[in-house]
């Protein structure tokens, strides 16, 4: 029997990495069923990205363009009324929203419950919406989803549910990222110099992309950071940076304060002829009377949102990418670290030990000067970051997104079968 599917995309073109996981499982997903017909929920923003990658056009796929955002009324009240006029047997929320009140069948896949553990920055009503609309996404689906064993233990654990009900599917490696392993150093190290050239750096890099929420923990890597660089004695110390990738966050004042305060006090212990116009902190934003400072040769060079064709060649470039999360769900970035030959050193928290396995150099995340140890052992030792670059590039062996498509479609079928039963 032909079902229809409907998957819903909305984070698709709005820069997030759930937008990233629903693309890789789709593309997969429509490559290995030929029984099924699929649609995909996006909104406007994600209708380029699907003519650039090829799908607009895509054999028993259909697309539906509706602008709803995530996480709002309009999310529980109009996508509502929309899905219950459509004759979709299943449907596929990506991420735990979704409306409380449809009842027809659906899955859904949970990321992690990091922001059960930060909702003192939120107001109530918002966070009794949040605590609703997960309760509801556990108790009523057909099947969750989770991207790693950590979370499906603190689902089970926060909501009592029956293991039973959930499936641990890890995301994929994109392709781009496996054709980067691939190569030799002298090309990934072309890369590395492309991104370089772009951004103004003319050293080595610490690197470090996405959010700067709370629990990403940056004010103790740039702690650490500061800390490498003023008791640090190896040669050249003074000359390497901390990149921050991404999104410079106007509701993180803590961070930028941190960034201001660690760039005035190392920025003077750079000469005036190793100044560097070009890298100057990018995109500065103003928060009330916060902002991030303009130098001329930053410690912390903040670039802003890297696009995602250039973001291989960031990898490519570091000396090493921190991971100082004290929580994650998965974390993708440091994998792909891996598939660019950057070693990674990263916080020992479960979820992040559980993908990365023995292939990264841990440390305490809440301790600033056990970071600042493993980011300077990492940076003098030569030979451990080979070791590293040796296993990362086996560690990454273990993430397919074809096998992610071949499992999620195993839940797709025995949800359908169910139904039909």
């Amino acid at each position: 029997m032909r079902h229809k599917i409907l998957i819903d995309g909305r984070f698709i073109g709005v820069g997030d990495s759930i937008g990233r996981y629903t693309l890789g499982n789709l593309t997969h997903l429509l490559d290995i069923d030929k029984e099924n017909h699929y649609s995909l929920l996006i909104r406007p923003a994600g209708v380029r990205q699907l003519r650039d990658l090829g799908l607009w056009e895509q054999k028993n796929l259909a697309i539906e363009v509706l602008d709803i955002p995530h996480y709002s009324l309009p999310e529980q009240t109009r996508l509502l009324i929309w899905l219950n006029k459509k004759p979709y047997d299943l449907v596929f929320f990506t991420q735990f929203n979704h409306p409380i009140r449809y009842h027809r069948p659906y899955i859904i896949t949970i990321h992690d419950l990091t922001t059960l553990g930060y909702f003192h920055r939120e107001n109530f009503l918002k966070v009794a919406m949040f605590k609703k609309v997960m309760r509801s996404a556990v108790s009523d689906s057909k099947k969750i989803i989770t991207i790693s064993k950590t979370t499906k233990d603190e689902l089970h654990d926060y909501y009592k549910i029956d293991k039973q009900k959930i499936e641990v599917i890890y995301p994929g490696i994109d392709e781009n990222y496996l054709r980067i392993a691939k190569m030799d150093t002298t090309d990934r190290k072309k890369l590395g110099n492309k991104f370089k050239k772009v951004s103004g750096i003319g050293g080595e890099y610490l690197l470090y992309t996405g959010m700067w929420k709370r629990h990403k923990n940056l004010t103790r890597l740039l702690k650490a950071f500061e800390r490498v660089k003023s008791e640090c004695r190896m040669s050249n110390i003074e000359k390497i940076q901390l990149v921050l990738a991404g999104k410079i966050d106007q509701r993180e004042p803590e961070v930028i304060k941190e960034i201001n305060r660690v760039n005035s006090k190392l920025e003077i212990r750079m000469s005036k002829s190793e100044t560097n116009s070009k890298s100057e902190c990018r995109n500065p934003k103003q928060i009330g009377n916060i902002a991030i400072q303009q130098f001329n040769n930053p410690a912390v060079l903040c670039t802003g949102f890297i696009p995602e064709e250039l973001l291989p060649a960031a990898y490519c470039g570091a000396l090493a990418y921190a991971q100082p999360s004290l929580s994650e769900g998965f974390g993708l970035p440091p994998l792909e670290a891996m598939a660019c030959g950057t070693p990674v050193v990263a916080a020992n928290i479960s979820a992040t030990s559980e993908v990365l396995g023995d292939a990264a150099l841990y440390f305490d995340p809440e301790n600033v000067k056990d970071m600042a140890e493993k980011i300077g052992k990492i940076y003098s030792d030569f030979k451990l970051r080979l070791e590293l670059e040796k296993k990362g590039f086996e560690q990454i062996k273990l993430y397919s997104w074809r096998e992610n498509g071949k499992k999620t479609l195993e839940v797709i079928k025995e949800v359908l079968s169910n139904k039909s039963n």
